[in-house]
């Protein structure tokens, strides 16, 4: 089993991060979890054979978590040699595989005459419900309903043969049955949204472009908003620490954040491994 964070953001849009994307390699297969900004980008830079992942699966659909699911659709299809795919999601995941094919119904044709095999007119779509579980060839997932704004989910997922295990906590705020489901997972990546600016971190006068337009609308935003529907890193460490796992992966990064204050944060409630996410990161139990 082999983890790679494709896109560690958040909704605020920043050159350094992309949005939530995992890759999972487990029981020799690829496993897209998430698909938000720049995911096509991210996994050519991590060097992933995208036209291998045939199965995906989505936590909710926020913009951060999906925008570049045509995107991937489409490329993984025309320059990967995709030819199937299964697409796991809550509530809108068929509707956003039939905007697909609603809004290039014409560019799918198109490109039909000139790739040889048809991976885009197949696409299938599984409901993701609070009773999901399935056991695929040499591994399996199941899911837990979480706390956020909208209908979301958390996944786990077993490889049988290493008997690995690794949790993706979707975005939350903290609940018990989070740390129930993870319990003594080898990893658990966790929404780790909220956290203090790091004023060392903010460009200077001469780079200030992404800065100004994050600080105009942070300064007008209901901060009660956002920890009612994520967790900070206190939060995400007592729930590891409750869970016992082993790692715990603190992604969903704001620009300019405090990293190393993120990172004592959790170390202070919890006692394994701590790492704070970055683009491109690849890690195994």
């Amino acid at each position: 089993m082999e983890i790679t964070l494709v896109g560690t953001g958040s909704p605020v849009p920043i050159p350094e991060r992309g949005g939530t994307s995992i890759v999972l390699e487990i029981a020799d297969e690829h496993v897209l979890i998430d698909c938000g900004p720049k995911t096509v980008y991210g996994l050519m830079d991590a060097r992933i054979p995208f036209g291998e992942i045939e199965t995906m699966f989505f936590t909710h659909h926020h913009l951060d978590h999906n925008a570049s699911f045509f995107n991937f659709a489409f490329t993984s299809w025309t320059e990967g040699g995709r030819e199937s795919l299964t697409v796991y999601g809550p509530d809108g995941t068929d509707r956003l595989v039939d905007a697909l094919y609603d809004v290039y119904a014409e560019d799918i044709e198109y490109r039909q005459d000139i790739y040889p095999t048809d991976g885009i007119s197949n696409i299938e779509t599984e409901l993701v419900t609070d009773e999901f579980s399935r056991q695929m060839d040499g591994w399996e997932v199941d899911a837990l309903p979480v706390e956020h704004s909208i209908e979301t989910y958390a996944y786990r997922f077993e490889e049988h043969d290493t008997g690995s295990s690794f949790v993706f906590s979707g975005d939350t705020r903290k609940i018990p049955s989070l740390a129930e489901f993870a319990a003594d997972a080898d990893i658990l990546v966790q929404d780790c949204n909220t956290a203090p600016v790091d004023e060392d971190r903010v460009p200077d006068e001469d780079d200030q472009f992404v800065w100004q337009q994050h600080a105009e609308g942070e300064r007008d935003l209901d901060k009660s908003t956002l920890t009612a529907n994520h967790c900070d890193a206190t939060d995400a460490g007592e729930i590891a620490q409750d869970a016992g796992v082993q790692t715990l992966v603190l992604t969903h990064i704001m620009p300019y954040r405090d990293l190393e204050s993120m990172r004592r944060d959790a170390e202070s409630v919890f006692d394994g491994e701590v790492i704070v996410a970055e683009d491109g990161l690849a890690f195994s139990p």
